[in-house]
């Protein structure tokens, strides 16, 4: 059975997915998570790709609900 942790991070996985997008747990290092993040590509909608800061706001959020203890999301994107 995956940790909350594992199942917040591959919800939202699932959905950046439709867009080419990824996000990936690297790791939980006490109260820290963090993720990589691959944006993908929207042409008909740009502002409906989720920006990094965004997303660690929403992981922070979510993880807070499952698993108290989170107090911070670092989301690692690829050099552009």
């Amino acid at each position: 059975m995956a940790s909350p942790v594992e199942f917040v991070v591959e919800h939202f996985n699932e959905i950046v997915k439709p867009d080419g997008g990824s996000v990936e747990l690297l790791g939980v290092e006490g109260a820290a998570v963090r993720v990589a993040y691959s944006p993908g590509v929207n042409e008909e909608c740009e502002t409906c790709v989720i920006r990094a800061e965004d997303l660690a706001d929403m992981l922070r959020e979510t993880l807070k609900q499952h698993d108290p203890s989170v107090e911070q999301v670092v989301v690692e994107t690829p050099p552009e």
